[in-house]
């Protein structure tokens, strides 16, 4: 899926820039308690992966910036979050449930989706499924 869009820093940012890595692709909201949860499992999980050839990206959904921001900041989220306000990175997943907030979407280095999680995921669900990643094509 190609996408594109402003970054909570005001920062642009293209789908193209996953390339060659294994994206973790969440959807999130300041309003949704199951984020709340999730978010802190999910930095836990991108601080021991990041070095490794994954990226994760969280795309703010139906939110005011200053909320988002302040979302992240209080949960100490490190990973870079799209500002989507009216759903439109949503769109580039046609076939895929990504309007439903939280919902994480995995993608393969290819770009292929791998997983398609809605509601909230447990961030040791996560890592395995990102190990099963890791380990394809280095047997």
């Amino acid at each position: 899926p190609t996408f594109d869009g402003e970054l909570l820093d005001g920062s642009p940012f293209e789908s193209s820039s996953l390339a060659g890595d294994i994206a973790v692709i969440n959807f999130w909201g300041s309003w949704c308690a199951p984020c709340r949860v999730e978010t802190p499992e999910f930095q836990a999980v991108y601080a021991d992966v990041a070095d490794e050839g994954v990226q994760f990206l969280g795309i703010d959904v139906k939110d005011q910036r200053q909320l988002a921001i302040a979302f992240v900041d209080g949960v100490d989220a490190t990973y870079p979050s799209l500002f989507d306000p009216r759903g439109e990175v949503a769109l580039a997943f046609r076939g895929f449930p990504a309007n439903v907030v939280p919902s994480t979407i995995l993608l393969d280095r290819q770009g292929r989706v791998a997983a398609v999680y809605t509601g909230a995921v447990r961030g040791d669900d996560l890592r395995t499924a990102i190990d099963l990643l890791l380990t394809e094509g280095t047997e």
